[in-house]
């Protein structure tokens, strides 16, 4: 399964790229494609600050989830406000757009850290039966 959806992204993302050189050659940069690119650099520039902060920092878990949500925010609302996302009247729903965002992440990670404790644990309950053996 994980194969599966791992080559499920892979082929939309190369379906996507083959889709929007071809309109920017057709039509030039339409507003749909450009709110594409910039997430796209955005969720770049939130990957960045994130592989620094886990690189960088030894916070708890829950402090680590804090700081990466906060500066995910921050990212967001100033690229929001830079391209015109947001109004100042409105700014608030970079912080909602971030938070569920972090949910499905969150979520995602979690189970993905269990499948990981369980197989390591599997590892080690076999290595000490053989050893007993």
């Amino acid at each position: 399964m994980k194969r599966i959806l791992r080559d499920t992204c892979v082929l939309f993302a190369l379906t996507t790229l083959s889709v929007f050189v071809i309109s920017i050659l057709w039509m030039g940069f339409t507003d749909e494609i450009k709110l594409v690119l910039y997430l796209f650099g955005l969720s770049f520039v939130i990957s960045v600050a994130n592989w620094f902060l886990d690189e960088f920092t030894s916070l708890p878990i829950i402090w680590n989830y804090v700081v990466k949500y906060i500066v995910a925010a921050t990212l967001v609302l100033f690229t929001g406000f830079m391209v015109g996302w947001f109004y100042k009247s409105n700014f608030w729903m970079a912080f909602i757009y971030v938070g569920i965002v972090f949910v499905f992440a969150y979520l995602i990670d979690a189970v993905k850290a269990k499948r990981d404790i369980d197989f390591i644990n599997d590892k080690i309950k076999n290595k000490k039966q053989k050893i007993a053996q």
